[in-house]
């Protein structure tokens, strides 16, 4: 059977050696850097804890856009002759230039928290985004000193920095749609929506968090007293085993990357995470512990 394109291309990047040493390389600094030291709270900002939503994915369209603006812009005045777009394209060629500094901080940030086999993708989609913005930056100096003049020298760095744009975009597509990176790894938690049996009581430890299979979900189970929370086992950003985290008051860390999520409801008391965990209704009847998905 032949293997589309993204497969092939993935399978190339996974094979790579020196990618994967380099990628190991650039991760294991980053983490020295930013994991559990006073410039933690840089990464969290930049993964998007605060707006729910991956700070990466938004801040790329800002780039994209205007660099695609560019090229029109470019291409109507030296196809066309129309006139008086200089500055125009100049100013937005600049925008997304800088717009772009910020994603690649978002985007280092994010790549921190990788893992095989994404981990060699997101660092090749990384340099293949970090060439088009340089070439871009260059195009913008050029026409910074140069009157803002469009001229075939400086279009083409902006036409050949797209070409690049548009092959790390690829890369990125195939991360989030191919291979799930940033995904809410409980985006398709449905149940169960009626009460069902999961344990009995008895067998549920005080304050030792316990995971239980609920009809294909995974939930986590922690008793302090009468009360009983639940919530899903699973980190909703790389899918860490909350289970095996460290229960601190009333939060669970994940182990991988210290996301704490609140027992009581799943929020997100801290990230890297941006999605929450699924929380459950708990009952006991007739010994039996029974839980299911709040509505």
């Amino acid at each position: 059977m032949n293997r589309d394109l993204s497969e092939r291309v993935e399978n190339a990047i996974n094979a790579s050696g020196a990618l994967k040493g380099l990628a190991d390389f650039f991760k294991n600094l980053l983490v020295s850097v930013f994991h559990k030291t006073p410039l933690r709270p840089i990464k969290l900002f930049f993964n998007g804890t605060w707006v729910e939503h991956p700070l990466h994915a938004v801040l790329v369209d800002v780039p994209l856009g205007a660099w695609t603006a560019v090229i029109l812009l470019d291409l109507v005045a030296l196809l066309f002759g129309v006139q008086g777009l200089e500055f125009a394209s100049g100013l937005v060629l600049g925008l997304g230039t800088l717009a772009a500094l910020g994603a690649i901080i978002a985007g280092l940030m994010d790549y921190m928290d990788t893992l095989p086999p994404i981990q060699s993708v997101a660092f090749t989609h990384g340099v293949t985004n970090i060439l088009a913005t340089a070439l871009f930056a260059i195009s913008f100096l050029l026409r910074l000193g140069g009157g803002w003049a469009i001229t075939l020298d400086r279009a083409l760095f902006s036409i050949f920095g797209y070409l690049v744009v548009l092959a790390g975009s690829f890369l990125g597509g195939h991360m989030v749609f191919r291979q799930g990176a940033l995904v809410n790894q409980n985006a398709f938690r449905v149940g169960p929506k009626e009460f069902v049996n999961v344990m009995a009581v008895k067998e549920l430890p005080e304050n030792q968090p316990r995971r239980v299979d609920v009809q294909g979900s995974p939930v986590l189970l922690i008793r302090r007293g009468q009360e009983i929370f639940a919530i899903g086992a699973v980190c909703s950003h790389l899918g860490g085993p909350l289970e095996k985290g460290e229960l601190d008051g009333d939060t669970i860390e994940c182990p991988l990357h210290d996301s704490r999520f609140l027992i009581r409801d799943g929020s997100v008391k801290a990230g890297p995470a941006t999605s929450p965990v699924p929380a459950y209704e708990t009952r006991t009847q007739d010994g039996q512990l029974q839980v299911r998905l709040k509505k």
